[in-house]
């Protein structure tokens, strides 16, 4: 079975929609309860599950947990255990990177952006512009930021490109 580290949104909570639709597809879930806004500590408890793995799973972040999921599967390929693939749904791509993490973003991994024409939270112009920067795919659908419509099957295919069938 397929295993995927799932990063929650800062709303969320870690089994929610998404990862529950992930989990019914067959794919064997971690979801870290990564609540609270602490960027930094979200980003070490990431890299501490990552670590404890036998094998890299395909990291899936949801907005907050999008840019804490960027930030550890960078941090984690510097450290010599990079994620084989990242699907960020709508990610907080505003969001610095924390001091004493990395110091600028990057596509550390084949990285596929799942994210809504209707996001009222966290303007698509941000996944266009680092798909352009950094390069990956960029998956544009008729949604809002929770992703909860026609984003899910969006979110789905995206796993199955990276992470192949459950």
């Amino acid at each position: 079975m397929t295993t995927l580290l799932f990063a929650h949104g800062l709303e969320s909570a870690p089994i929610g929609r998404k990862s529950q639709a992930l989990i019914e597809a067959g794919y064997e879930v971690i979801a870290p309860d990564g609540r609270g806004r602490d960027l930094a500590a979200r980003i070490a408890g990431l890299l501490e599950v990552l670590d404890g793995l036998p094998s890299p799973p395909v990291l899936v972040g949801s907005s907050f947990g999008g840019i804490a999921g960027l930030v550890a599967a960078i941090m984690a390929g510097r450290r010599g255990r990079g994620v084989p693939g990242l699907v960020l749904c709508a990610p907080a791509l505003q969001l610095p990177p924390p001091p004493h993490t990395v110091d600028a973003l990057e596509r550390p991994a084949p990285t596929i952006i799942v994210h809504g024409t209707r996001d009222e939270v966290i303007p698509i112009a941000l996944s266009r512009a680092f798909v352009r920067e950094h390069g990956g795919r960029l998956i544009e659908v008729d949604d809002d930021h929770s992703l909860g419509g026609p984003g899910l099957p969006a979110i789905l295919a995206a796993v199955r490109e990276l992470a192949g069938p459950p």
